[in-house]
């Protein structure tokens, strides 16, 4: 019976290990589906989401000033300006016009960068964002009644700013300009194109659907993978390393794709310099999300690793000294370990989950201190009675009889 029931054991200790590892490699793959699906869902796919993601480029000085420049650019394309200017002057043109075209172009850059600085623009930029997201959803999903010769492109009308730029330049004295209007459409700028984006199309589509079941089901494989683990020590480790290494890998998705989108760029986009900053502006949100899932696997793999139960059933008995009663503390502790660990965890989930927009520090502190409160509660856990010291027989005195 007790070689049967021996047997059933090490089955049973067997099945629960390959459970448990299966449910480690589900988990380091979902990490990284589970931050972009996030990303992608709250960042990209909606429209106030979207919004703010791209408002700071509006202030990003490498971006206005290739803005200025093709605003300027399209403005005396859609105008024709040269030839105006041409036509106004009297006599020969052959020197004047080009001169005079040359240092208007300098008027309306100067004049399209102050504007640029302005919150007029912040405001009509906004506008122009969130007017240009059905491309948006469109090129990440399919799902979108924005044209398909844009599908692989977020294309911004800027013709307003032209427009506002025109009539600077007709307040400072540049007449021509009075009676022209820019064209509706005339002024258009590639704000980000890709065709990678299209290829993964379906992807974005499935990640998008399952953006909000994707973290509870990480959530609920990594408690099952604790609980069936015969040793959980090492499957918490084995969690957070590859955790840490799956979503490793992600960031370097993310910045072979800003290669890719750099060398994609066409004419109709913006500078290279621009063009770079415009797609960090979109991953910003996935890449810091990603580094702080790398370092909260590396920390919880590295807080479960010292976590060892023989140095702290060690540093236990030190504290507890040479009384041989156990402390109420321990008692209790004891009693109630698995309360207590759950109740840590989830006061430092919650912490992370309610402080606004937590930097890497607030990481750090809040799993060190997770780890040590959970280090904490194993030593007071192992702390039991001593056992009564056993002394030794006194030695006999010489020529006594030992059996008498």
């Amino acid at each position: 019976m007790s070689g049967d029931s021996t047997t059933s054991a090490v089955g049973s200790s067997r099945w629960r290990r390959l459970v448990a590892v299966v449910l480690v490699v589900f988990v380091a793959v979902l990490a990284p589906l589970t931050v972009t699906a996030v990303w992608l869902h709250d960042r990209i796919l909606e429209t106030d989401g979207y919004v703010d993601t791209v408002a700071p480029l509006a202030s990003n000085e490498t971006v206005t000033d290739a803005l200025a420049n093709r605003i300027v650019a399209e403005l005396f394309t859609a105008t024709d300006l040269e030839a105006r200017i041409t036509d106004a002057l009297p006599g020969p043109t052959d020197v004047l016009g080009p001169a005079l075209t040359a240092s208007l172009r300098g008027l309306a850059l100067k004049q399209t960068e102050r504007f640029l600085e302005s919150d007029a623009f912040a405001e009509l930029w906004v506008g122009a964002n969130r007017a240009a997201h059905a491309q948006v959803v469109a090129m990440f999903t399919g799902e979108s009644d924005a044209l398909s010769e844009q599908d692989d492109r977020v294309v911004l009308d800027l013709g307003v700013v032209a427009d506002k730029v025109r009539a600077r330049l007709v307040d400072r004295g540049v007449g021509v300009l009075e009676n022209v209007r820019v064209p509706k459409g005339a002024v258009e700028i590639t704000l980000f194109e890709s065709d990678l984006v299209p290829q993964l199309r379906n992807a974005f589509d499935v990640l998008d659907a399952l953006a909000t079941v994707l973290p509870v089901l990480v959530v609920v494989c990594v408690i099952a993978a604790i609980a069936v683990a015969p040793r959980r020590r090492r499957i918490v480790v084995a969690l957070g390393c590859s955790v840490a290494a799956t979503t490793a890998l992600l960031l370097v998705g993310v910045d072979l794709g800003r290669r890719v989108t750099v060398d994609q760029a066409s004419a109709a986009s913006l500078d290279t310099a621009a063009t770079k900053e415009v797609y960090d502006t979109l991953v910003v949100a996935l890449r810091d999300w990603s580094w702080y899932v790398v370092a909260l696997g590396l920390l919880v793999a590295l807080a479960a690793l010292v976590s060892s139960p023989g140095w702290i059933g060690r540093i236990a008995n030190r504290v507890r000294g040479s009384s041989p009663e156990v402390p109420p503390v321990a008692v209790w502790v004891r009693k109630r370990r698995s309360g207590v660990s759950a109740a840590i965890v989830g006061l430092g989930l919650a912490v992370l989950v309610l402080w606004p927009a937590p930097t890497f520090l607030v990481l750090a502190v809040v799993v060190v201190i997770v780890a040590f409160a959970l280090a904490l509660v194993v030593a007071l856990s192992r702390m039991g009675p001593r056992a009564p010291a056993v002394s030794e027989p006194a030695p006999l005195s010489p020529g006594v009889d030992q059996d008498g």
